[in-house]
């Protein structure tokens, strides 16, 4: 099984970081999407949408939106909601791909 991430939609808003230094169309929310695929090409999703807090970024350390790539927001994203959470997604993804499984019956004729 495979899992990915998906980023849907960039939130952007100016910031003043903890320096008062203005962080002009900084990333401020992600949505997302998290994709686990079987072997047999069915696919399961979960949607979400996660805060992020760039106050805290220092200017040296600010990434302008445009030079963002899908690499570092799914890294920011899964820093900000960290392995345990993941864990939780990933469990509602199996569950979610169980259920589109088919079932036999053997009748009763």
């Amino acid at each position: 099984m495979t899992y990915t991430w998906n980023i849907t939609k960039l939130g952007l808003n100016d910031e003043l970081n903890q320096d008062d230094v203005l962080l002009e169309n900084a990333i401020v929310n992600l949505k997302w999407k998290r994709v686990l695929v079987d072997s047999d090409g069915n696919k399961a999703s979960y949607v979400g949408n996660t805060k992020l807090y760039p106050q805290t970024t220092s200017a040296a350390d600010f990434v302008a939106v445009n030079n963002v790539t899908a690499v570092q927001a799914i890294a920011w994203l899964e820093a900000e909601i960290g392995t345990a959470k993941t864990a939780v997604i990933d469990a509602e993804l199996v569950k979610r791909l169980a259920k589109q499984e088919g079932r036999e019956i053997t009748p009763n004729w």
